[in-house]
């Protein structure tokens, strides 16, 4: 198989849902291969509009006195922070 089938191959298994096990069953492909060619065509790929990273809007809060702000994203879920000491962990938790 040459470089261009691989790349068709990854494009496709990115868009899946499967782990790189399932998909590698699924079209009969060798796994060690795969993850060969996955990690060398990733690092030529540019970065994809399907990243890591999820833009937060943080907001001043407007909900009672004692919260310090809401973190809102783009799901729709919100984290209202009333504790200065979860405050102060947030910056610890951006280095996952």
């Amino acid at each position: 198989m040459n470089q261009q089938q691989w790349q068709t191959h990854i494009r496709a298994y990115e868009k899946s849902s499967q782990s790189k096990r399932a998909y590698t069953r699924k079209h009969n492909l060798n796994y060690s291969q795969f993850l060969y060619w996955y990690r060398n065509l990733s690092e030529q790929s540019p970065v994809s509009d399907s990243c890591d990273f999820v833009p937060v809007d943080i907001k001043p809060s407007v909900a009672p006195a004692g919260n310090l702000g809401v973190l809102e994203f783009p799901n729709g879920i919100k984290l209202v922070i009333n504790s200065p000491v979860l405050l102060a962990q947030i910056p610890g938790l951006m280095d996952l």
